[in-house]
């Protein structure tokens, strides 16, 4: 099953990135605390709605109850970030096999975004985080993939590719069809050899032997 997660921080919700959403055609669409006004700009409809409700516009939460969407209210004071219930929510719904997107899981609260990239790695084999202008993902060796532009990106602007080693050196890094290729290059641990990065084509390929990957691509 597809999800999508909106969470709290930034998305720039362009038409191009809502038409990119649609496509992907969520099943289960669920709206963690005031992620619920990414949907409700693009006019997507949560199916749930979920958090400690301490930072959702209350405009927006009548706008919800006028739909029918009751919250799911958690204390303040609890364990788990808003983001975190609502992947083991979605976890429970769909099934370990869910295909899940957050958006909103960026922005200016640095500890937020870290927060969620370890989120990202606990559940790399399923989740992404996705944004009007940026993919970030995680990928745990050994892997070969390839590496595309998202189609909600500008013709226009720049996309600059990034790995960079998430907690782990990572061994054996080949990059091919990027500006700057690698070939069976080892990584170590505070590496960031691989910041930047363009596509020579319209996709590129990495590969490495062992360890985690944090991949992103954005535009600007």
């Amino acid at each position: 099953m597809r999800v999508l997660i909106a969470t709290g921080g930034s998305c720039h919700a362009t038409e191009a990135f809502r038409r990119a959403i649609l496509d992907w055609d969520p099943e289960l669409v669920i709206a963690a605390d005031s992620g619920l006004r990414h949907l409700l700009a693009m006019q997507i409809r949560p199916h749930l709605l979920l958090g400690d409700m301490d930072s959702v516009d209350p405009a927006l939460l009548v706008q919800a109850q006028e739909m029918g969407l009751e919250p799911r209210v958690f204390p303040s004071h609890k364990d788990e970030t808003d983001t975190e219930l609502a992947l083991s929510i979605a976890l429970e719904e769909a099934g370990a096999d869910a295909e899940i997107r957050i958006i909103g899981g960026t922005g200016s609260r640095v500890d937020h975004t870290y927060a969620n990239l370890h989120l990202l790695n606990r559940y790399y084999c399923q989740a992404e985080l996705w944004d009007g202008d940026s993919r970030i993902w995680i990928l745990q060796g050994p892997v070969v993939e390839t590496v595309e532009k998202p189609r909600w990106f500008s013709a226009d602007k720049t996309a600059y590719v990034s790995f960079l080693p998430f907690g782990t050196p990572v061994t054996e890094v080949s990059l091919e069809g990027f500006e700057y290729p690698l070939d069976r290059y080892d990584m170590d641990v505070n590496a960031v050899i691989g910041t930047s990065n363009q596509l020579r084509e319209h996709q590129g390929q990495i590969s490495f032997s062992n360890g985690i990957m944090l991949c992103s691509i954005v535009q600007e």
